[in-house]
């Protein structure tokens, strides 16, 4: 069995799922999002800095060093920490006091290894006595940077070569709005301002890039056939939070339509299953009247549910948080494939045990980020020898979906690595944004790493997954309601998979709409159909909660 089916089948011994809605693309937040604390390369990258309109250029290594002799600028950033949104951006002013004019400024994520160079305007050069020059660093933040802290050195250097003392900012990234706002929300009939027309549609939220679906009728609500249906590409960024006229809070933003480039401002508010979108007079400026204009008239949006073979409802955020633990019953059954004689289908042993899984929270592993999912004393595949079993998975809360980084067992008496595999990219296991019927398709290499016998093996494969729909599924006489994805896996560099064969079986996984769950995993030979190394979930429980699908 390969690394892919290995580890499909070990969730099926209880690696839960999460669901947020929405999509991906920039991200919305969520474990597979950058982490601020622990990937400072990653939001050096991340990040766009500009100082007084110009953009930053990204070098390697280390911004020059403070010249530290004497008559260099002093340099006073106006704030220690700055609140920033995910999806949002900040500005920070600088006041450089310098005896000739500043032609460059520095940022560096602290424990990054490249930095940011921005070259400023040619100026007149003025020596003598100093005096005090002010910037305006401004620093976005796009939303695939989750929550936390990263902290940034700012310096500067003057027309004579010196460079500033190095002054330290952190930013305090918040992704709760942006995060909120993922998925597809849609808006009933609105009457144009003169009644002249009336109009409904929907925005979709991938990250801060928004789809905006309309339709336009020539009566003030929505009557007959509408006149017009199209579609827009907005990107939004998040603003502060702040007090609407009304008394109540809600957020700024900043909204770009980018298929008429234009922009405006808006205060949005999230509120339960819903969202307001405040609606400025035509030709408001930025966010003091906007926010003066406050909610008076609205757009509300609400949702969209759901649909029925949706595999979103498979999908349970609070089984990835930290410290969650599943208890689960599982009983594992090997039945022959036929390839070497005897009954195809045929039962050839069975067994029944309970393991106990505990979701750690984030940790570095192979220089990713991932969410550790630890089960102690696992028999390892169902049979032999009794292991600790540590399972990293990078998740994206927004799109929502969950990928394999990669495993390791380890001796439960020394603790010491037994094997391990590591998977690049992440393995996406389970895409439960697909429509039914959709496909993704990777090509992942799977490095083995067999330490007891100092044995390593790389293999490639094309790993293909497809979401087939709601299917409900028979476990002892209970009738589960599930989400069923079938992945094929065929050999991606024409030396063999693992076992050395040029394609292997298919496997089918079952994902229980309410707790999660992955319920069933079974194999399926190609020649006959019958399912062979089929794990089932018998009972479990989510916290001490039992789980009653």
């Amino acid at each position: 069995m390969s690394v892919l089916k290995q580890s499909a089948a070990v969730l099926a011994l209880g690696v839960v799922l999460s669901a947020c809605g929405g999509g991906g693309g920039n991200g919305g937040g969520g474990a597979g999002a950058i982490d601020p604390a622990t990937e400072p390369s990653a939001v050096m990258e991340a990040i766009l800095i500009k100082v007084d309109g110009r953009n930053a250029i990204l070098r390697d290594g280390d911004p020059p060093a403070p010249t530290n002799a004497g008559g260099e600028p002093v340099l006073r950033a106006a704030s220690d920490v700055i609140a920033v949104p995910s999806g949002g951006d900040a500005s920070l002013s600088l006041d450089f006091e310098t005896s000739a004019a500043v032609e460059a400024v520095f940022a560096k994520v602290v424990g990054a290894d490249r930095f940011a160079e921005v070259l400023l305007a040619s100026q007149t050069q003025s020596l003598g006595t100093k005096t005090m020059e002010q910037l305006v660093l401004d620093l976005a933040v796009p939303s695939n940077i989750g929550a936390g802290r990263f902290c940034v050195e700012i310096s500067g250097r003057d027309a004579q070569a010196l460079v500033s003392n190095t002054e330290t900012v952190c930013f305090d990234v918040d992704d709760s709005t942006i995060k909120a706002l993922q998925g597809t929300w849609d808006f009933a009939c609105n009457p144009a301002s003169d009644g002249s027309e009336s109009f409904e549609g929907s925005w979709t939220f991938d990250g801060t890039d928004v789809l905006v679906t309309e339709s336009v009728w020539p009566n003030d609500a929505c009557l007959g056939s509408p006149e017009n249906t199209y579609n827009e590409q907005l990107t939004v960024a998040v603003g502060n939070q702040v007090q609407a006229a009304d008394g109540e809070s809600a957020n700024e933003f900043d909204i770009r339509n980018l298929s008429e480039n234009d922009r405006f401002f808006t205060l949005i508010r999230v509120e339960g299953g819903g969202f307001q979108l405040a609606l400025a007079p035509a030709g408001s400026g930025g966010s003091a009247e906007t926010r003066a204009n406050s909610f008076a008239s609205s757009v509300d949006f609400t949702r969209r549910p759901e649909s029925v073979s949706s595999a979103r409802a498979c999908f349970n955020p609070v089984l990835w948080q930290e410290g969650t633990e599943v208890v689960q019953t599982v009983r594992y059954e090997g039945r022959n494939d036929g390839d070497f004689g005897g009954t195809p289908g045929e039962l050839e042993f069975s067994e029944e045990f309970t393991e106990t899984r505990i979701t750690d929270g984030e940790v570095t592993f192979d220089g990713r980020t991932a969410i550790q999912i630890r089960s102690l004393g696992t028999q390892d595949g169902g049979q032999g020898d009794s292991v600790d079993e540590f399972t990293y998975f990078q998740v994206d809360f927004a799109r929502p979906s969950f990928a394999l980084v990669g495993d390791e067992n380890r001796d439960p008496s020394t603790g010491s690595i037994i094997d391990s595999e590591t998977l690049s990219p992440a393995a996406l296991l389970a895409p439960f944004d697909l429509a039914e019927g959709e496909s993704v398709t990777q090509t992942i290499v799977i490095e083995e790493n067999d330490v007891a016998n100092n044995e390593n093996e790389t293999n490639t494969v094309i790993a293909t997954t497809t979401y087939i729909g709601r299917e409900t599924v028979q476990i002892d006489g209970r009738s589960i309601d599930t989400c069923r994805f079938d992945t094929n896996l065929t050999d991606g560099d024409g030396d063999g998979l693992a076992d050395g064969e040029d394609a292997e079986d298919p496997f089918v996984t079952h994902y229980s709409v309410e707790s999660g769950l992955e319920v069933l995993f079974y194999e399926l030979e190609p020649d006959n159909g019958v399912r062979t190394d089929q794990v089932e979930v018998l009972a479990a429980t989510i916290n001490g909660v039992t789980v009653d699908d």
